[in-house]
């Protein structure tokens, strides 16, 4: 009989206050979508590029070196029994129309599969002696299909060849040139694949390289360790699937999913708790004599407890279910979305049982718990002090009225606003909580947006300070080039730079990364340390370096650097003599002058190019791409343009959860008012009885919520900034620790 009535009084009070208890039930169904669906989008793009890179048998090691060939079938016979594949590659220019850009040339069996790294064909066919096939993000930007043509810059200079189809390789789901030169345009660089016959008429020394992939996935870290072993014995330069540009960019955009998704629910259950709590904590205060009336007949505490506890959980199973419909939609659509972005053949989108049932078994718990603590002190109350609704207590001057004098000669109804705000601090507690948790979950994400495109602002604005870059065919013709650069009207600046793969070793440690030699007095690139304090290359020797470079390689001042060209060209031993915060980039700078003495002559490969105010920058792109000696000219604009197109997918993200936070935080502030206001019920039906019209009523209570806001909005700006920090802490790029930029 109890139970019943109970259950009744519970649905009774659940209709009453539906407004408030719908409020809750949405901000847990958001913390539970977004559980969800950044943890299918998680295991959804785990799952699916696992299954591409298997398929495709995306390279566990790649060895590179002349001696490549020879290893051939040593390297057949390393644990995994891994299947081998021997390949030439070149970078070379490229004339697409009337656009010149660099393209790495990837050779691969006349009319046939390589049996490590195959292609998914897009179109046409594979490429024959004659032809190429392209790789599809290049085909998609200039619209090359099979018949097509192109021009391919060789020892006897520019070759037109045509286009037998398009395809996508596991190395290029993300067309990358290299770890440091991840964010590269369809404009600067794409890849094309020829037959070993066609690559060896193009490129008088290409590189020669072996392909291991192993069938038995359990031994992939045995092959490359002994893949690593074989090359360091033989000279080899060697490479594993982690540190495969494509798959590096790739793998860290996946596991940033894999941060949100154990992160971000946690912000949206505690601020569901609140709520929960907030709402609960205003029945249980209501119905103290309801209470004191069921005490006094009998009713065991441990019964309320369950009672009251039952609310919670009835909010939070009303709020999970339509949170895992939401969520599983959510996960779908982003996988779908980045998955087509990126031109993936395979994506994967299944239901996760584990996930549901978690996601299910979390919002309920964050319901149960935020009632918990209301239903303990609903049992607790004695039956005598359960029906004094209104407890005892004598009127106090507010803070306020103590620190400014002058307020106490206030109308006595604004008086009682300002007195009002400490009266009852538990009310006053909640709201101001309400308002903080709201507003600082906003300002995580809108920060991290804000990071996100102060840094390209910053990379594109204030550092890299070129327009362009011009690559040379040759080094013999760089001087020629740069010369005819500056001569151009429309050219203001144009400096020599050197861009060259490197080994960076600093004790037991290596990276491998790019030099860039820079004029010291440079004025197209600068050069800023970790305190925001400008920094010059050294004229004579010592190299500087970016600060995750640092981390990586545990580098201080004055520290010794090796530095091995991959080419063999030179080993050099340098000072480290600062370091510049730069957030995308991993590289070494050095004197272009000092690189010359030390190697002996003239290493630039190009020049950087300042362009005058108000040129037309297509204009000049074609023009000075068509210069003798040019290779390739390679416009800023277009890299930060495929920078923010790369962001724009999280962006999208960042919008759909600013829009989730501020769902969260109209509902939590409705409820924190809600409860301000039905808590007075009494006294403002007393005031309202005493002559007091309803708009002035309306504006005493709208004024004193509005001061509890302004006490709660800085509480929320600092709490969501501190938040924001230690969410942007979880992001590392390259050794590179992200900050909050707001």
């Amino acid at each position: 009989m109890v139970t019943r009535l109970l259950r009744r009084k519970l649905r009774r009070d659940l209709w009453r206050q539906r407004a408030q208890f719908v409020a809750v039930a949405v901000v847990i169904a958001l913390g539970v979508a977004v559980f969800v669906g950044a943890s299918d989008a998680y295991t959804n793009l785990k799952e699916s590029f696992d299954r591409a890179y298997t398929t495709q048998r995306l390279p566990d090691a790649v060895l590179t070196g002349p001696s490549a060939p020879s290893l051939a079938v040593e390297a057949a016979r390393l644990p995994g029994e891994p299947l081998v594949t021997m390949r030439s590659q070149t970078d070379i220019g490229a004339r697409i129309g009337n656009h010149t850009l660099l393209t790495r040339v990837i050779g691969v069996p006349d009319g046939a599969q390589p049996a490590v790294s195959q292609l998914a064909v897009r179109s046409g066919s594979l490429p024959a002696s004659n032809d190429v096939m392209v790789e599809q993000h290049l085909a998609d930007h200039f619209g090359l299909r099979p018949g097509s043509t192109i021009d391919l810059y060789g020892p006897e200079g520019w070759r037109t060849v045509t286009v037998a189809g398009t395809a996508l390789s596991t190395e290029y789901f993300w067309p990358a040139r290299s770890r440091q030169e991840v964010m590269t345009s369809a404009e600067q660089f794409g890849v094309v694949f020829a037959s070993e016959s066609l690559l060896a008429s193009l490129a008088a020394a290409p590189e020669r390289q072996l392909l291991l992939f192993t069938m038995d996935r359990s031994q992939a870290g045995t092959l490359v360790a002994a893949a690593t072993a074989l090359a360091g014995t033989n000279g080899l330069v060697s490479a594993s699937r982690t540190e495969q540009p494509s798959y590096v960019a790739l793998d860290q955009d996946v596991e940033s999913f894999g941060t949100f998704a154990s992160l971000l629910p946690v912000l949206f259950l505690v601020a569901a708790m609140l709520g929960a709590f907030i709402l609960l904590s205003r029945v249980v205060h209501a119905q103290r004599a309801v209470i004191g009336t069921l005490t006094a007949n009998g009713i065991a505490p441990s019964t309320l407890r369950r009672h009251y506890l039952a609310y919670g959980v009835v909010t939070g199973a009303a709020g999970a279910v339509p949170g895992l419909v939401g969520g599983y939609l959510l996960g779908a659509w982003f996988t779908t979305m980045y998955t087509d972005a990126i031109g993936l053949p395979i994506h994967v989108v299944s239901l996760h049982a584990t996930t549901l049932v978690g996601g299910f078994a979390g919002g309920v718990a964050a319901a149960a718990l935020a009632a918990w603590g209301p239903a303990r002190t609903a049992a607790r109350i004695p039956p005598g002090e359960a029906m004094r609704t209104t407890p005892a207590g004598r009127g106090a001057r507010s803070l306020l009225e103590t620190v400014v004098p002058g307020l106490r000669r206030l109308p006595a109804r604004w008086r009682m606003v300002l007195r009002g705000v400490t009266r009852n601090r538990r009310r006053a507690g909640f709201t101001i909580a309400g308002v903080a948790v709201s507003l600082s979950l906003v300002v995580v994400f809108a920060g991290l947006r804000d990071t996100v495109t102060g840094m390209l602002d910053r990379q594109y604005g204030d550092i890299d300070r070129s327009d362009g870059q011009l690559y040379a065919v040759d080094a013999q013709a760089t001087p020629a080039l740069l010369n005819a650069a500056r001569t151009d009207p429309d050219v203001a600046h144009a400096e020599p730079f050197a861009r060259a793969d490197v080994s960076l070793a600093a004790g037991d440690r290596r990276y491998d990364t790019l030099l860039i030699g820079l004029p010291s007095s440079t004025t197209l690139h600068h050069f800023v340390d970790t305190a925001g304090r400008d920094i010059a290359l050294p004229d004579h020797g010592g190299v500087v370096v970016g600060v995750g470079l640092a981390h990586s390689l545990a580098l201080r001042p004055g520290d010794s650097l090796t530095i091995t060209f991959t080419s063999g060209a030179a080993r050099l031993v340098e000072p480290v003599v600062g370091f510049v915060d730069e957030p995308m980039t991993a590289v070494a700078y050095v004197s272009i002058a000092h690189l010359d003495a030390m190697i002996g002559g003239s290493t630039a490969t190009g020049a950087l190019i300042g362009l005058s105010t108000g040129t037309d920058r297509e204009a000049v792109s074609h023009r000075l791409g068509a210069m003798p000696g040019v290779a390739a000219y390679l416009d800023s604009a277009a890299a930060d343009a495929t920078m923010r197109d790369a962001f724009a997918i999280i962006d999208v993200l960042v919008a759909v959860m600013l829009a989730f936070a501020t769902v969260m935080a109209a509902a939590l502030l409705f409820n924190a008012m809600a409860a301000n206001v039905a808590e007075r019920s009494v006294e403002l039906g007393s005031l309202c009885a005493a002559g007091l019209s309803r708009g002035v009523l309306s504006r005493l209570v709208a004024a004193e919520n509005l001061l509890l806001t302004l006490i709660g909005i800085p509480l929320g700006l600092g709490v969501g900034t501190l938040l924001g920090r230690w969410f942007m802490a979880r992001f590392e790029t390259e050794g590179y620790q992200w900050t909050l930029r707001m």
